[in-house]
């Protein structure tokens, strides 16, 4: 069995679910949304459980926020458009403060927020190494998102948070043989344990004009591990399969708040520890009849830490709020891929723009506002050139392209991105949200 079709059955086999949030990508309600998801210090509503758990504190009221979300990829692959695997999705979140009397009320707020998918739980693309990818997009809107969390007013302007992302991953075994029949009798063994990952935040209101806030977001991957054990015309081959679905790095955001009424500007400093990323793709060992053992050779890419720079402006005129954002983000993926991957990225900026329009007393006594964003994504261009082997050292899937079919004239590759790919373009994303004071 070729090392393609091995991997081929791989990516067959590996439907676990997704692990990348898409409040990563687009963010949570539109009011956050058009900042450009800035707001690690000013956040004060719901939408807290995400951006830093500590600001669910910061205007302890019962309330609601519903809403919906939805993305157009103008991303390039060579002459050809991206796809992203779900498009739309819809949002939930609320908070409570908890009814405690004396010291502590309204100190301790619990809250949840949802992001929901309108057909599937989750979904989960782990490409070929030389299939052409955006990895920071990939399938990142394509999972449920549930974010408990609660968060604690201590004293002199300090709050402390912490919410909890829940999936689940899966392990298990495979195992396939000849019946009586000579039909192919199937035995699986699949186990779904539960994951959790922590977002912890801190806030501290210096003044009523200058609030610092802090975020750190754990790494979190769904490990997906199983044993295939085939038996076909008395010959066993055996493939243990091993991959991270989606992957979100250590993450730690650092931000500022200045307040002036009516004026809300904020500024964070983001770091991601991309540089642990094992790859999208699916890990293959196998055990083949009169070979032996013949591990998986996945290409290993150095990915790398980013860095990121969130501006966030928020502007209320009597019931009329305008909000706008910019930022700026490195990208993780290598420039240079002269071998067998094509994983497509590039320095990214994001612009943000919404409106929203508030009705304090619309619902017995109660504010309604409603929110309205648009998010522009441009992903830096690049062009990937590619490096044929030359027979000499030891061969590196990722530095070099191998010759396929050696008895013919000449080198031989189906690599999608010899002798060179484009990529980069833009994501429209856009939506609107609810929010309901209780």
């Amino acid at each position: 069995m070729g090392s393609r079709r091995i991997a081929s059955l791989a990516v067959l086999l590996a439907a676990s679910p997704a692990a990348a949030n898409p409040f990563q990508v687009f963010g949570l309600t539109s009011r956050h949304a058009a900042q450009a998801n800035a707001g690690v210090a000013s956040v004060d509503d719901a939408a807290a459980l995400y951006y830093n758990p500590a600001g669910l504190v910061a205007n302890p009221t019962l309330e609601l926020a519903i809403g919906t979300v939805g993305a157009y990829s103008h991303l390039a692959i060579g002459d050809h458009l991206a796809s992203l695997s779900d498009a739309i999705g819809a949002q939930l979140a609320m908070r409570a403060p908890l009814p405690l009397a004396g010291w502590l009320e309204k100190r301790i707020v619990v809250g949840i927020a949802l992001h929901l998918l309108p057909h599937d739980v989750a979904h989960v693309i782990a490409p070929a190494p030389d299939q052409p990818f955006y990895p920071y997009y990939g399938d990142r809107l394509s999972r449920i998102v549930v974010l408990p969390g609660f968060a604690v007013q201590l004293d002199h302007g300090v709050a402390l948070g912490a919410s909890v992302d829940v999936l689940a991953g899966l392990t298990g075994s495979l195992a396939a043989s000849e019946g009586a029949t000579r039909a192919i009798d199937a035995r699986v063994d699949e186990r779904v344990p539960t994951i959790a990952r922590v977002l912890a935040g801190i806030a501290w209101q210096l003044d009523p004009a200058v609030r610092l806030g802090a975020v750190y977001r754990q790494r979190f991957e769904v490990p997906f591990q199983t044993a295939a054990q085939t038996t076909v015309a008395g010959e066993p081959i055996d493939l243990d399969l091993t991959a991270s679905g989606q992957f979100t790095p250590h993450e730690v955001v650092v931000g500022v708040a200045w307040s002036p009424a009516p004026l809300t500007a904020s500024l964070d400093l983001g770091w991601a520890k991309w540089s642990d990323y094992p790859g999208p793709f699916v890990h293959v060992d196998s055990q083949l009849p009169l070979v032996g053992p013949v591990p998986g050779q996945t290409p290993a890419v150095p990915f790398k830490d980013t860095f990121a720079i969130r501006i966030g402006v928020e502007s209320r005129r009597s019931d009329l709020i305008i909000r706008g954002g910019y930022a700026y983000e490195t990208s993780p993926v290598p420039a240079v891929q002269t071998g067998e991957t094509n994983l497509l990225d590039g320095p990214r900026q994001t612009f943000g723009f919404g409106l929203g329009y508030a009705w304090p007393h619309a619902a017995n006594g109660h504010g309604i506002r409603l929110d309205a964003h648009v998010q522009l994504q441009y992903v830096g261009k690049r062009t990937l050139h590619k490096q044929l082997y030359d027979g000499t050292g030891t061969y590196d899937p990722y530095t070099s392209l191998a010759d396929e079919d050696p008895a013919t004239p000449g080198v031989q590759t189906t690599n999608p991105g010899n002798p060179s790919l484009r990529s980069g373009g833009e994501l429209l994303s856009g939506g609107l949200t609810l929010e309901v004071g209780l």
